[in-house]
């Protein structure tokens, strides 16, 4: 589906908004030339679909101009982004394919709205997982680089509530993301301070929005935990719902896991299998007698045990 960005980019419009961009580029110093003020002052102040593709095009860049001209960019282009704006939905929709978040001065300018973005209709379910991951992301930074970003975990989870649980997969993606970048050696502390504290602080609590779409990548992030693998599946798991029956993809890619996770903490992970399985019919799951198998290799004692027979039933046989 054609999005107004895409109709932006393709505009007259669009490819004027372009070209100014590119002579900002060229420039120098920390605001602009008569010259392209003025012609970004008509652009922005056109009037029809002409104007909105104009202004529509320049926001994807919003960053870009905060860096060259802070003052222009502050009191032309950051209020089309408050709510209060006609344009507010179909730029923020042009934000999302941005190249970075920008500055924190940048996002303390728009923090409000950005916030108030994920209780809005107007947005796509595309759009709200995308800025998503930009609210991950910002919480990733400051934990790791102390970037200054005036975002509170607590207003993070309160986004993310009123969002429901569509957002839910791309936040799990992303600290799967950060959790696979770690090197062996530095799997605890990336765990105990940065991925641990974000999913603590801003995955919601409510039941209802906990869904299986969400599950792959909460298997994921325990997946990549390495020695930090018991400390994690203690705050995962109690969010993780069964897989999707028709996919089994968690318990493929558990199956597929190395064998220092298996011997890592075996109770734990036949916690996760059992959250991951659920109440599935009986010989209907793909790829668990595998995982079994292994786990009965490395912790036999634990093939005694109700959950661990229960899982053996609904073992597919092939």
């Amino acid at each position: 589906m054609r999005d107004v960005f895409t109709d932006a980019i393709n505009s007259p419009p669009g490819r004027l908004a372009e070209l100014m961009l590119h002579k900002l580029t060229k420039g120098h110093g920390s605001e602009l030339s008569d010259d392209v003020r003025l012609r970004l002052d008509r652009l922005i102040d056109a009037p029809g679909k002409a104007g909105l593709l104009g202004r529509v095009r320049l926001a994807r860049d919003l960053p870009f101009l905060f860096e060259h001209a802070p003052n222009w960019t502050t009191s032309r282009l950051v209020p089309l982004f408050d709510w209060a704006s006609p344009d507010a939905a179909s730029v923020w929709s042009a934000r999302k394919y941005s190249n970075y978040i920008g500055s924190p001065k940048l996002f303390d300018l728009t923090k409000q709205s950005f916030l108030q973005m994920f209780s809005r209709d107007e947005m796509t379910a595309e759009d709200l997982e995308r800025f998503a991951e930009w609210l991950t992301t910002i919480l990733i930074v400051n934990h790791t680089k102390a970037a200054g970003y005036p975002l509170l975990e607590t207003e993070a989870r309160s986004a993310l509530r009123k969002a429901g649980g569509r957002t839910l997969s791309s936040v799990g993606h992303r600290l799967a993301v950060e959790m696979q970048g770690a090197k062996s050696e530095e799997k605890i502390n990336r765990w105990q301070n940065v991925v641990g504290p974000v999913f603590r602080g801003i995955w919601p609590l409510d039941v209802e929005l906990q869904t299986p779409a969400a599950t792959f990548n909460l298997v994921r992030i325990l997946l990549a935990t390495g020695d930090a693998f018991a400390e994690a599946a203690d705050a995962i798991i109690p969010f993780i719902q069964p897989d999707e029956s028709r996919s089994q993809s968690s318990i493929f890619s558990i199956a597929r896991a190395d064998e220092a996770l298996y011997k890592a903490a075996p109770s734990k992970l036949l916690d996760l299998l059992a959250a991951v399985v659920g109440d599935a019919p009986l010989g209907s799951i793909y790829a668990l007698r595998e995982v079994l198998s292994r786990l009965r290799s490395i912790a036999p004692v634990l093939a005694d045990s109700r959950k661990f027979q229960k899982l053996l039933s609904l073992a597919s046989q092939h």
